[in-house]
């Protein structure tokens, strides 16, 4: 059986080269991050839990294990790692509530006004891709497709795929830093 190009840049990553672990890491970041903040609340921390797993794959590379699939690997390290880092609040929570927390009114509706918010700011990026990156981050990320899945669905060549993607999330990258910028210097005057 061939292996699939995860298991190669897997593969790459073990003998040290750095395109194969940038790779993974962007392949997989949105996912993780999505799965992540599903296993707890905190995104900062799944943030740099994420950052700490690859700088742990790095570290480790030349001792990594051989795996059949490198996403349900990096998935099932996020899950251990958060489960970890978060096992002292955990154990906190379970001693001092009896039962689930209620928000108040007022919290419900200031979350939902930031998700509301959160959703026009990501339309509004989104608008900024081509109809083609649209479709190639909606499968990629919504419906987690790989690149040669979405390279057949879409009859183009894998490496095309890749390109249109990367550059869709630099464009994205940019327009982020801008809001960003824009924000601060709004706020900070």
């Amino acid at each position: 059986m061939a292996a699939s190009t995860e298991q190669i840049h897997w593969q790459h990553l073990k003998m040290g080269d750095r395109e194969a672990f940038m790779f993974l890491y962007e392949s997989h970041y949105q996912a993780l991050f999505a799965f992540g903040c599903r296993v707890i609340a905190d995104r900062e921390l799944v943030k740099d839990t994420i950052h700490e797993l690859f700088c742990e794959l790095w570290d480790r590379r030349s001792r990594l294990p051989e795996v059949d699939n490198v996403k349900a690997y990096l998935f099932t390290s996020l899950k251990r790692k958060l489960l970890r880092e978060n096992q002292d609040v955990f154990a906190s929570l379970s001693d001092t509530t009896a039962g689930p927390v209620e928000r108040s009114y007022e919290e419900t509706l200031v979350e939902m006004q930031s998700d509301d918010d959160n959703k026009r700011r990501v339309q509004h990026l989104l608008s900024k891709l081509t109809p083609g990156q649209l479709e190639m981050i909606r499968l990629k990320y919504y419906e987690q497709l790989s690149y040669e899945a979405i390279a057949q669905r879409l009859q183009l060549q894998p490496r095309t795929v890749y390109n249109q993607v990367s550059e869709a999330l630099k464009t994205l990258r940019k327009h982020m830093q801008v809001l960003s910028s824009l924000f601060l210097f709004i706020f900070v005057r």
